[in-house]
């Protein structure tokens, strides 16, 4: 069984963290829990590193579009 995680463990001191509420098709938010338990990984740092390569991605492009 995987080690639970104090939520405040492995926080960077230097980054703040605040709440994002947004409205995701249920099966994709489905997946992507799935996906956090079998890779035994906070749901929080999935979504923070996938808005991270986003944000780099759309960088590198030069383009707003999603």
């Amino acid at each position: 069984m995987a080690r639970r995680t104090n939520y405040f463990e492995d926080i960077d001191q230097h980054e703040r963290l605040v709440n994002l509420n947004a409205r995701v098709p249920k099966d994709l938010w489905r997946r992507v829990r799935v996906q956090c338990l079998k890779e035994e990984r906070l749901l929080r740092h999935f979504i923070t590193e996938a808005l991270r390569q986003r944000l780099r991605v759309v960088g590198r492009s030069g383009t707003g579009s999603t």
